[in-house]
């Protein structure tokens, strides 16, 4: 935690309010995402409990599985959810620009859970339901591995910073705003909603202690509450079983009805505090770069959705070791970009770096804008090169290629020296683009002596990471059948979780 961070946190605890971290949303918020607050049984993992999903605040539809442990009513359960998901990224499939590989949907879907917890179920879910036969014994709807596909996804997606298209409210509002609590409790909506904006009337130590009693705010999920299991869930779901095995269609009916008023008491409070959190993020302007990035999930939604028009194979259940180190290179060059572009949106986000050291803004001291170099080609092209006296840390090193929000767009530069001047550090920095094509730099440019300017990292600057071809790995780390993607119904289908015990 950088130190504008934590004073953030601690101005937050003196003054028993949220403080704006951002001065931005740097996340699309669409205008008509899709809602789902799933609920499980406590200490029943992959078991779904129930889920309520909508894309109004007034439409929400409740789903409910009387009995957990029971595996054709779980799979009902799936299909219905995902033939409400399903209906909804599939209205995003109509409209569609551009031509041959430029070709893409003009929106994507946006999938909106309470927390991290809600993204975990919601992979979950997707891993045990998209190799699953729709034919054969244990058959399940087509739409099941549809939907389990298409959740593993957006699941994806998600490891990738900076996308949109499935989200945890929390980690949209701790992006923008810091509490008095920690990391961890800032997970529990309830109670960071208290610090943003608690109910009229309340203070937010009242709207805490609310947040803390899972009889006045049950927990946003997945887990339900273990005393809300023991004393309520737990004989209620003895009494729909009772009701099943002695076949009374009344006593059914009757415990069926209680089931879901209990269910929906639970998970209610949630859906609404959801809705409310929606609204206080659209009352935060959107970073000017957010939209550039929501290109990239329309182009990854587009992709997907070709792949999957072409029956394509779901997802495989592990990647091999060249997958995964590709994928984490990958998803480490998105962080580096997420954070970059939030810097250079963000006045709040640059100073938070500048603060860690990694950028500085400061004044020019000495300027050389005439500095011309001869290339390998025997080309002379302008090199101007600018000294920047800064009060900021500095941890850049020499040969760090940097970007600069204060600058026209594109213009680049790289640390040539770094050094120390009393209190202060001089940075040495080369203008390596953005200074048009004639030979001569255009004006603005070119920093100029006396110009206050900011730099931070380019993103780009690292090179892409190389790996051996598949064949050429030790067999440390090498699969024994590295065929591509696993059966599409695996031999032990009816074992795994969500299988045959009832």
């Amino acid at each position: 935690m950088s130190t504008l961070s934590a004073l953030a946190h601690v101005q937050a605890m003196e003054t028993m309010q949220a403080v704006p971290r951002t001065e931005f949303r740097h996340r699309h918020l669409s205008g008509r995402p899709l809602v789902i607050v799933p609920l499980a049984m406590a200490g029943e993992a992959g078991a779904p409990l129930a889920a309520m999903v909508g894309s109004a605040k007034r439409n929400g539809t409740l789903l409910v599985v009387a009995q957990p442990r029971n595996r054709d009513q779980r799979f009902a359960f799936a299909a219905d959810l995902g033939r409400i998901v399903m209906n909804y990224i599939n209205s995003f499939r109509q409209n569609r620009r551009g031509e041959g590989e430029r070709s893409r949907y003009t929106d994507a879907p946006q999938i909106l859970v309470p927390n991290a917890g809600g993204v975990k179920a919601l992979a979950d879910l997707g891993r045990m339901c998209r190799f699953r036969a729709t034919s054969g014994p244990y058959a399940v709807p087509d739409v099941v591995p549809e939907f389990g596909m298409w959740l593993t996804f957006l699941v994806d997606r998600a490891e990738q910073a900076g996308t949109s298209t499935l989200l945890p409210v929390t980690a949209m509002l701790t992006e923008h705003w810091a509490t008095g609590q920690s990391t961890l409790e800032d997970q529990n909506l309830a109670s960071l909603m208290a610090w943003i904006a608690p109910p009229p009337g309340l203070s937010v130590e009242q709207a805490m202690a609310d947040a803390e009693n899972p009889d006045v705010c049950p927990p946003a999920g997945p887990p339900t509450s273990p005393e809300f299991d023991n004393r309520d869930l737990a004989p209620a779901i003895r009494r729909f079983d009772t009701a099943h095995t002695l076949g009374d269609p009344h006593a059914l009916a009757a415990a069926e009805t209680e089931l879901r008023e209990l269910i929906a008491g639970q998970i209610q409070p949630t859906w609404r505090m959801v809705w409310q959190a929606i609204s206080l993020l659209r009352s935060v302007p959107e970073a000017p770069r957010t939209a550039k990035r929501f290109e990239g999930d329309c182009k990854a939604f587009t992709k997907y959705s070709d792949y999957r028009d072409s029956d394509g194979p779901p997802q495989r259940k592990r990647d091999n070791a060249i997958g995964a180190a590709r994928r984490l290179g990958w998803l480490e060059h998105a962080l580096a970009e997420f954070e970059s572009d939030m810097a250079f949106d963000d006045r709040f986000v640059l100073a938070d770096r500048r603060s860690a050291g990694e950028a500085f803004a400061g004044t020019v001291v000495e300027a050389d804008p005439g500095r011309v170099v001869t290339t390998d080609k025997n080309r002379r092209v302008p090199r101007p090169r600018v000294t920047v006296r800064t009060e900021d840390p500095v941890r850049l090193a020499a040969d760090t290629k940097l970007i600069s929000p204060s600058l026209p767009t594109g213009h680049k530069a790289m640390i040539v020296s770094v050094l120390s001047d009393g209190g202060t550090t001089r940075v040495t920095v080369e203008i390596t683009g953005g200074m048009g094509r004639s030979r001569v730099p255009q004006q603005g440019t070119v920093p100029e002596l006396g110009q206050r300017i900011a730099y931070l990292p380019d993103p780009g600057w690292r090179p892409a990471p190389q790996f051996p071809a598949s064949d050429a790995t030790p067999w440390t780390h090498s699969a024994a059948d590295d065929s591509g993607t696993d059966s599409v119904i695996p031999e032990d289908a009816a074992a795994e979780e969500w299988g045959n015990e009832d």
